[in-house]
């Protein structure tokens, strides 16, 4: 599966394991999911994100650059990950050095409309 679409890029050069499905209208670019895994409709995976075996993602989440996911995770509805946290009292922008990464274990359920600051 790599969807690409010149008028309409959803999913563009991704590393996929064995077995995924994405549910369209999904972005999905630049990232790796690992085998077995899921992801619903109107999700987006940002690029230099990787994405664990066995891994389900429900709709309408955001995963942004920097966030690594282990194996066997449950990502419930609409939960949102974030790699700026303000450090200067504004958004980094495009200060790729002012992101901090997520590193999310095996074996872990997030809950829906959770918002995750970077975390290991």
């Amino acid at each position: 599966m790599n969807g690409f679409d010149e008028k309409n890029i959803r999913i563009y050069k991704v590393k996929f394991g064995k077995n995924v499905k994405i549910i369209q209208p999904s972005n999905v670019y630049e990232c790796e999911i690992g085998d077995n895994s899921f992801v619903g409709p109107f999700v987006e995976i940002q690029k230099n994100s990787k994405i664990g075996m066995n891994t389900r993602i429900q709709s309408h989440s955001f995963i942004c650059e920097l966030v690594t996911i282990g194996n066997n995770v449950f990502i419930g509805h609409g939960v949102m990950f974030i790699n700026d946290k303000f450090e200067n009292n504004k958004p980094a922008n495009n200060d790729i050095s002012l992101w901090k990464s997520t590193n999310i274990g095996n074996n872990v359920s997030i809950g829906s409309n959770s918002t995750i600051l970077p975390v290991n």
